[in-house]
């Protein structure tokens, strides 16, 4: 059985994605609907994990798929097309964080003190997002559940292998030092997060 490739479903070759897009590109417009249902799910997997929000993530995947569909002309072959979709996304949600940070400040100020916890596998997953910062979440939800390579990421995010690979080290502690001062283990979570 041949490996799928990470933000692609199972059984779709890159090159049945790489004739779709041509079909767009060469003025097939109904072609587009089958890049969408590709990759809706995973967008908007990738999207949930950085806004937290249905409705916020609903718009954003709709956005990326009006974008990705406008720069079309501009796509080149030169990385797999699922790594250019990523690379919208990753920054058109960084525009949204970006704007929504001094709003996020006022809205902490005036919220009401949290329920208490229900533990559970998402709910800690969820905890541990929390600690890191916008950047390290897309580097975290690419790399552990995306499954791209440094390489990729660093193309995607735009900064160098060695530099994806160094925040990757650094994260990964930060976790595990935070998982450890909440009185878990990092390793047991890391452990249940990945079943």
């Amino acid at each position: 059985m041949k490996p799928s490739i990470p933000g692609e479903a199972e059984g779709t070759h890159p090159e049945d994605i790489e004739a779709v897009v041509q079909r767009v590109q060469t003025g097939d417009r109904q072609a587009y609907t089958m890049i969408i249902r590709q990759f809706e799910r995973q967008m908007y997997t990738y999207c949930y994990y950085i806004l937290k929000n249905h409705a916020e993530t609903e718009d954003a995947v709709q956005e990326i798929f009006i974008r990705a569909y406008e720069k079309l002309p501009q796509y080149t072959s030169q990385a797999t097309f699922s790594a250019w979709l990523y690379k919208l996304a990753y920054y058109h949600l960084m525009n949204i964080k970006k704007s929504q940070s001094r709003w996020l400040k006022l809205i902490r100020e005036v919220k009401e003190p949290p329920e208490p916890p229900v533990f559970s596998r998402e709910s800690m997953i969820e905890e541990l997002l929390t600690v890191l910062s916008v950047e390290e979440r897309h580097i975290l939800l690419l790399k552990a559940v995306e499954q791209y390579s440094f390489e990729e990421i660093g193309g995607i995010i735009g900064i160098k292998p060695a530099t994806v690979r160094k925040k990757y080290e650094r994260l990964r502690r930060k976790l595990v030092t935070y998982r450890q001062n909440q009185g878990g283990s990092a390793r047991e979570t890391f452990a249940h997060s990945n079943r």
